[in-house]
């Protein structure tokens, strides 16, 4: 089985009635995660960009179900995607929200790159981390437990943040990086 192309993901967005605000932000996820890795890959990673792109319009197919089951939403996107994508895209899928301590220092993977994209947007835009996880702690976090979870998890992309950039010559709130966007006709189609 191949990556999806781009087209091929937003048509499995389409059939899965994925809402327009969640669609909008995996798009720019995408944009964001293939900004990085084409950057990285000038300075010697040899990340997929195909699988990047795919995985990135993808991350979230299974959140508008799971917010109706209560199930993980990278979970069961994954599943849903199993047997219809690529066993690389499904992965990626469904690790888009986990990340241990021991993954900060790299290497820099494809999983990686759509992982933190994903943390560097806030419904559609490109905000800075802590400005991410801020909205993460006040829409998520249901008790203080949860709340210094999130925070801890905080600690741990900023470590993964400073390795991506340590591969790059631009920092993470560059304009470039901040002013990414997407074009409406894609929001929409």
């Amino acid at each position: 089985m191949v990556v999806p192309s781009r087209d091929q993901c937003l048509e499995l967005l389409r059939q899965h009635d994925m809402p327009l605000h969640i669609r909008s932000h995996s798009l720019m996820v995408t944009e964001v995660a293939l900004f990085i890795s084409t950057r990285l890959n000038r300075n010697s990673c040899r990340l997929d960009l195909r699988l990047v792109e795919a995985s990135a319009l993808l991350h979230d197919i299974g959140k508008k179900p799971g917010l109706e089951t209560g199930e993980n939403h990278a979970q069961l996107g994954a599943r849903m995607l199993e047997g219809i994508v690529s066993a690389p895209v499904a992965r990626i899928v469904a690790d888009h929200i986990y990340m241990d301590a021991s993954q900060t220092a790299g290497p820099l993977t494809e999983s990686l790159i759509v992982n933190y994209a994903d943390k560097r947007v806030k419904h559609d835009r490109v905000v800075s981390i802590r400005e991410r996880f801020e909205d993460l702690i006040e829409r998520y976090a249901k008790s203080p437990t949860q709340a210094g979870m999130l925070r801890g998890k905080l600690d741990l992309y900023i470590a993964l943040e400073s390795t991506i950039f340590s591969h790059l010559s631009i920092a993470p709130h560059d304009p470039e990086i901040m002013g990414i966007t997407i074009l409406i006709s894609e929001k929409v189609t």
